[in-house]
């Protein structure tokens, strides 16, 4: 049914307001706080500029909250915006890739919530975000977009749905909720307790400006001649950071939640800043499973969806699982998520000619390195050496590392050295390949092979010197793909 064009809620005004003084607050501070009453004639040029910014400024979020509305029509959002030159967009609901809500403190205040349709295009044109709304309106905007999916499914297979259909389909299944153990080995794997050190900085430099903490240095200096108070005040520290880590880190990831239902994945987290990301099953293009050199000693590992669309705001990881899930659970977890996915623990290594190959080829890195070594101090010799030996030693952990396999409609490549990452797709999502051969590749038999898959950017993952056996018969298998193709 069609609606009539609403507006954003009111609150946008002042939700606008807040950011607009976020992203100022350093020169409103500096005009008009530490050079209040200034005499001199530029700052007062500058404050009465910088004054008839803000106005225009606040002018133009209360025109663009009241010029811009939205309406859902025969399953498409049409947006409307522009006072003097109007402007007009239309989104058929059908081209929303994934689905992410984000409820920060000041919506939590007042109740509202912020959702964003992702779309597979890229730039401005690749999100429709809808900022400040109530709660019951995310959730009829999420309804209508299902309902209109749903239609669109029931069209092309010609089957209408049953109500016990509907209710399983959309029944969810919770895969993994952190316990207080997850909670507390992710604050230690994730070294968030260290970020207390740049805040401290922060408050010392600070302080500094009222202070004269540099007289005080002296004193302090003194007290801390005394090994027990130095021994007090450095547990201190260490307690305050750990809790400081350990908090922070709840916040982000004590609230967090895997589900999926038939259709759909959902990812939720965060205490007082919510985030939930939701993103159709068929539209995952692949899957990464990434380890750092802390993780993989811990053993534990982090799951990315890439997705066709764009996944929102990057800061917030919407479409990462719980990232310090153990091995075998995210190994689990995927196959649970994506039946259709199976990660295959046994994979091809490579070959002794790989090694070879990787021990011959020069690295340009290190020549320049030494070259301006030379020119400037040859002195520094050493530099080079401890350089070319740490060249060399992460060479042969990324050959250890590196696997292929391609098993049926499945490839899948393993690459890294200090850390590492495994990525699975299905000859069906991926659009495009490449197949490359070096001269120095040619003459040890060898080949690079990679894989392009939809996404915003466009992801690319690549493995060096596999044979060129290998490399043929993955040519031979890209080619059958039109047999599986999904048009999306």
């Amino acid at each position: 049914m069609d609606e009539q064009a609403k507006r954003l809620h009111p609150f946008k005004i002042p939700f606008e307001m807040g950011k607009l003084l976020k992203g100022n607050i350093f020169f409103i501070i500096m005009l008009y706080i530490l050079n209040f009453g200034s005499e001199k004639m530029y700052m007062k040029l500058l404050q009465i500029a910088f004054l008839i910014y803000l106005v225009w400024r606040v002018s133009s979020i209360i025109l663009e909250w009241y010029t811009y509305k939205y309406q859902i029509k025969e399953g498409t959002i049409h947006i409307t915006s522009g006072l003097i030159s109007k402007s007009y967009r239309t989104i058929p609901l059908h081209k929303v890739q994934n689905i992410q809500r984000r409820t920060t403190v000041f919506h939590r205040i007042f109740k509202l919530t912020s959702l964003t349709f992702e779309t597979g295009n890229s730039g401005d044109e690749g999100s429709v975000p809808f900022e400040v709304i109530s709660q019951k309106e995310a959730e009829r905007l999420e309804q209508t977009y299902s309902s209109s999916h749903d239609s669109i499914l029931d069209a092309e297979v010609y089957v209408e749905r049953s109500s016990a259909d509907l209710e399983s389909v959309t029944k969810k299944t919770i895969h993994f909720t952190p316990t207080t153990r997850d909670v507390l080995k992710a604050s230690f794997t994730s070294l968030s307790f260290l970020a207390l050190i740049p805040i401290l900085a922060t408050l010392y430099n600070t302080l500094d400006d009222f202070i004269d903490l540099r007289n005080a240095e002296g004193y302090a200096a003194q007290v801390l001649d005394t090994w027990w108070i130095v021994t007090i005040a450095i547990t201190a520290f260490i307690c305050i950071a750990v809790t400081f880590g350990i908090v922070s880190t709840f916040v982000k990831y004590g609230k967090y939640e895997i589900s999926s239902d038939q259709e759909r994945i959902h990812i939720r987290k965060g205490i007082l800043d919510e985030s939930s990301f939701s993103i159709r099953k068929e539209k995952v293009q692949a899957v990464e499973i990434t380890q750092s050199m802390i993780k993989r000693m811990l053993g534990l590992a982090e799951v990315k969806l890439i997705s066709a669309g764009s996944t929102g705001d990057e800061e917030l990881d919407t479409n990462v699982l719980y990232p310090f899930l153990s091995v075998e659970r995210a190994y689990g977890m995927i196959e649970e998520i994506l039946p259709a996915y199976k990660v295959e623990r046994s994979m091809e290594p490579l070959s002794k000619q790989a090694f070879k190959i990787r021990m011959l080829r020069p690295s340009f890195f290190w020549l320049l390195a030494t070259a301006a070594i030379c020119f400037f101090d040859i002195a520094l010799w050493y530099i080079s050496l401890i350089l070319l030996v740490l060249i060399y030693t992460l060479r042969i952990l990324d050959y250890k590392s590196s696997r292929y396999l391609l098993k049926g409609e499945f490839v899948q490549f393993k690459t890294g050295s200090l850390g590492t990452s495994l990525f699975l797709t299905k000859r069906s999502k991926v659009i495009q390949i490449e197949v490359k051969r070096s001269k120095l590749q040619k003459v040890f038999g060898l080949a690079s092979i990679g894989t392009i898959n939809r996404s915003i950017p466009v992801h690319h993952t690549k493995i060096r010197d596999v044979p060129v056996e290998y490399a043929d018969d993955f040519h031979t298998w890209y080619l059958g793909r039109t047999q599986h193709i999904q048009t999306e």
